[in-house]
């Protein structure tokens, strides 16, 4: 069972954010940038204890006008000082980046393969921050997968097959070969399942190996005013 860890995980969060000279306030539980939107918390938990090694899940919390959604990040450590460190390492070069690249216009940037692009989907313009690929593996990347873009063009086939009735989407993929035969997609949309897109992932040319790989994508798609 998982236990909710008695430090403030909120400190070393802020130290990450600090980092890309970005100054926050801290409103009732989360933390604003300018006091505007989003805002953004953490919590860590032990999942796993094991004789030399403990798993953690890291998640943090963002919230938006009307909704939020959550990014977990799952590490396998000696201490939970380390496991930590290994999930927040994930969560910026992932999931960081790209909330400062789609909200966070004073922060400071960095190279980092985080991209963006106008779509239209019916009959609106949105667009759309990417992230480079989380990968966690001891193989190249372009050895566990024929064509590395094909997960992102079937996240875009996905998302544009979608009605969109929100202003902002949070799409986040994840393809893990445990390394014991078992193979996991998650594909998640606002943190509510995404069954087609988890379909189409799991359907990619992943390559069969007993090393453990995983592969994570977000996503996050901003409707654009009419005179953007």
């Amino acid at each position: 069972m998982s236990k909710l860890l008695d430090i403030n995980i909120n400190e070393q969060l802020i130290e990450r954010l600090n980092q890309f000279d970005m100054k926050l306030e801290k409103m009732e539980d989360y933390y604003f940038v300018d006091a505007l939107f989003p805002g953004i918390t953490a919590q860590a938990f032990e999942m796993e204890r094991f004789e030399d090694s403990v798993v953690v899940q890291l998640d943090i919390h963002v919230l938006l006008p009307e909704q939020t959604f959550t990014e977990s990040f799952v590490a396998h450590a000696v201490t939970i000082e380390d496991g930590i460190a290994s999930a927040f390492e994930q969560f910026e070069v992932n999931v960081l980046h790209t909330l400062i690249m789609a909200f966070w216009d004073k922060a400071k940037k960095v190279e980092n393969g985080v991209g963006t692009d106008t779509w239209e989907i019916n009959g609106h313009r949105w667009q759309a921050v990417i992230s480079n690929y989380g990968y966690r593996g001891d193989e190249p990347l372009d050895e566990i997968i024929d064509d590395s873009d094909s997960m992102f063009l079937e996240v875009e086939k996905a998302i544009k097959a979608l009605p969109l009735d929100k202003d902002i989407y949070a799409v986040r993929s994840v393809y893990t070969n445990v390394g014991d035969g078992r193979r996991v997609t998650e594909a998640l949309i606002n943190n509510d399942e995404f069954p087609e897109l988890e379909s189409a992932i799991s359907k990619l040319k992943w390559k069969h190996s007993d090393s453990y790989y995983s592969v994570r994508n977000l996503v996050l798609l901003m409707k654009l005013s009419e005179e953007s």
